[in-house]
């Protein structure tokens, strides 16, 4: 599949593309949160959050977590930048598609945040 497949594929209103949009908005929300833990950005640095409830006991806590509060608004900005710089006309296709890409851009947040992943 090259790019211009893709760019199409992402166009089109189903629910692969719907899934695209969110996991991709997740995948965005884990890498700049550990990016900020691992102090490879200037602008953010580890979670004030202590340790996880559902780390396990034998697992040793390092006392820097993922700065999922940092990924989560910085992906707000950078990934929906897209969506929120069109004007489409009020009650039009296109913005119905827009609308909906935000709102799964969302979901993909919510799920990184919800559901963070423990190494």
């Amino acid at each position: 599949m090259n790019s211009i497949n893709v760019s199409i594929f992402l166009f089109t209103g189903s629910r692969e593309a719907a899934f695209a949009h969110a996991i991709a908005a997740a995948g965005v929300v884990h890498a700049i949160s550990r990016a900020c833990r691992d102090g490879q950005l200037s602008s953010c640095g580890c979670s004030r959050a202590g340790r996880p409830r559902d780390l396990q006991r034998e697992w040793i806590w390092g006392g820097c977590g993922d700065n999922l509060e940092y990924g989560y608004k910085f992906t707000q900005g950078f990934v929906d930048v897209r969506e929120r710089e069109r004007n489409f006309r009020r009650g039009s296709k296109e913005q119905g598609r827009s609308l909906m890409n935000l709102h799964n851009n969302e979901a993909g947040r919510r799920v990184s945040i919800k559901y963070p992943l423990l190494k």
